[in-house]
């Protein structure tokens, strides 16, 4: 197998016509981005004449006198088939590894977009497939199996994330691996969504529905400003205790997605919500007011003089609302106050939710499900395979860290998705063990 040097249009060409699912550290755009703060390279993998196999790597600093070589997730290939095709990857590793060793790297860290195992809402592992047999492949074909770690990891990517299936059977149609695009298989429709989510996360996406709960979404080639983000995204980071990361890094890969990047934001509308309120107001005032007359008439009848106390509840309930909003312009001018807003990367197969962030003293007027119903909503218009909310800590207990970002997905409708993990292949002897040991202290293989 021959390996080749590809441009960024030939590996947009390459996944186009190979019609195969892929991650968005896979794209084009994301080497566009990458490109701007790493060195970065993308290989292929020819045999007569045809390209089999891409994989994006990016070089970095080892040792001063080195470098070793990370790609965040493992080759696209042209089908389904090749993905596990072990004579043909071997051939295409062993050719890729010798000119990555050729560039001084030392070591090559590989991680992967297969899924482990299946699992469940809360984190269980459920009856279906496993991929250890895929593990076992890539530690034939010379990398070094990871650990199946749980928790977060600055170093790596994230191993264990929470997703919304947006075709029906897609895990028993996938068993963890990319799919082709056009699989045949049915997508749901979101009120078919909104039927499988439990209970209290199906009334918090209906709640959204409301006219002062305004969704502002706009994409990488638009004059798009992320001040209301980050300042949500400081809330979320205060509270769940988690670093904001750089803000122009952000920016440049929304614009390296340009139409594929997305930063949407919804908002409450001060006076949309006043005249709603005044609306309802006048609404349970004539209502009481008919309600007393008839229990003027019926004195005796229960069931009237329970009506009469539901709508009563219901005006205390909309005069405390009104007595909040009050108190919240006090202390907030804005016309439009931010709820939340997420930062999301598309794929022909996926939309990822990769950055977040809400106030979470204005969890009341459910600002994040508002978001989400816009994205969600629009990867169902686009026939996508997986609506991805990225990263959690694979922890699944109250006490365990991370827990609070799992539960908050869990109650957007997610279920647990687990990755295979990292590989490692040490290209130079006892140099490249010395430093991977340094750079994965503490390190165990699986």
């Amino acid at each position: 197998m021959d390996i080749v040097t590809l441009t960024p249009a030939q590996l947009e060409a390459f996944l186009e016509s190979s019609n195969m699912g892929y991650n968005f550290m896979q794209s084009a755009p994301f080497y566009t981005y990458q490109r701007a703060h790493d060195e970065v390279e993308i290989y292929g993998g020819m045999e007569e004449g045809k390209l089999l196999y891409a994989i994006q790597v990016i070089y970095r600093p080892a040792m001063k006198l080195f470098k070793y070589a990370v790609s965040l997730r493992e080759w696209t290939a042209a089908s389904p088939a090749l993905l596990q095709d072990e004579t043909r990857l071997k051939a295409f590793v062993d050719g890729v590894a010798r000119t990555i060793k050729q560039k001084k790297a030392i070591v090559w860290l590989v991680e992967s977009n297969v899924e482990y195992q299946q699992h469940a809402a809360n984190g269980d592992v459920v009856e279906g497939f496993n991929n250890e047999s895929y593990r076992n492949l890539l530690e034939r074909l010379g990398f070094e199996k990871g650990d199946l770690w749980c928790g977060y990891d600055q170093a790596r990517q994230s191993r264990w994330v929470s997703w919304i299936d947006l075709q029906k059977n897609l895990p028993q149609a996938s068993q963890g691996f990319p799919m082709a695009l056009d699989n045949g298989l049915e997508e749901y429709t979101w009120p078919e969504l909104l039927k499988e989510m439990a209970g209290n996360t199906r009334r918090s996406f209906q709640k959204t529905d409301l006219p002062y709960i305004v969704t502002v979404r706009k994409d990488g080639t638009e004059d798009f400003d992320l001040t209301d983000f980050d300042e949500l995204l400081e809330c979320s980071a205060e509270k769940h205790h988690f670093g904001v990361g750089s803000k122009e890094h952000r920016a440049d890969m929304l614009r390296a997605f340009q139409n594929r990047g997305y930063v949407s934001t919804s908002y409450l509308d001060v006076d949309a919500y006043e005249r709603y309120l005044s609306e309802k107001e006048e609404e349970f005032t004539q209502k009481e007011a008919a309600a007393l007359e008839v229990c003027e008439k019926m004195p005796n009848s229960k069931k009237k003089r329970n009506q009469l106390l539901e709508i009563q509840e219901q005006k205390n309930h909309n005069e405390k609302e009104m007595e909040a909003l009050a108190k919240l312009k006090e202390s907030e001018p804005r016309k439009l106050i931010p709820l939340a807003s997420g930062i999301f990367f598309e794929t022909p197969s996926e939309m990822v939710y990769l950055y977040g962030g809400s106030n979470p003293a204005l969890a009341r007027y459910m600002g994040p499900y508002a978001n989400q119903k816009e994205m969600i909503r629009l990867a169902l218009e686009h026939g996508l395979q997986r609506y991805n909310f990225w990263g959690i800590s694979g922890n699944f207990k109250p006490e365990e860290e991370g827990y609070g970002v799992f539960f908050f997905k869990k109650n957007l409708g997610a279920t647990v998705g687990e990755y295979c993990g990292e590989f490692a292949m040490v290209l130079n002897g006892l140099v490249g063990k010395l430093f991977l040991d340094q750079i994965r202290p503490g390190r165990k293989l699986g």
